[in-house]
């Protein structure tokens, strides 16, 4: 992960309605800054856009933005409910040998669920 302070200067809309960023960075950068730049190039990145200026005075927990975000299969964070349902998928595969399909995973996902849901209630205290 390499963070840039930059100042964002222009952009441009895209027919698939994506957007193009011009950003300069703030600050000079050595060669071995650009090499690392450079061993990027097709990865994923985030922009954080913000009013203020960023430096030592501002704390962005990227690991709580990545958090946050909506779920996305191009980010490598998924959330909890993604990771058990993902889970879920391949257990169900494994036990039919196969893909399965929409409605045999559906079926599958459902009983699962509810397992899980017993176990825990089963757990919990008669007076609650």
């Amino acid at each position: 992960m390499k963070v840039i302070n930059g100042e964002l200067k222009n952009y441009n809309r895209r027919v698939d309605r994506s957007v193009t960023f011009k950003i300069d960075s703030l600050l000079e950068m050595s060669s071995s800054d650009i090499k690392e730049i450079d061993e990027h190039i097709g990865d994923i990145g985030l922009l954080v856009l913000t009013d203020t200026p960023t430096g030592n005075e501002v704390n962005i927990d990227i690991d709580e933005i990545l958090k946050n975000l909506p779920e996305n299969d191009t980010l490598a964070y998924k959330s909890p409910s993604k990771r058990l349902r993902n889970v879920l998928y391949c257990y169900c595969r494994q036990i039919l040998k196969k893909q399965p399909t929409k409605e045999e995973f559906t079926e599958f996902y459902k009983n699962e669920y509810e397992k899980i849901i017993e176990h825990f209630k089963s757990k919990l205290d008669d007076n609650l």
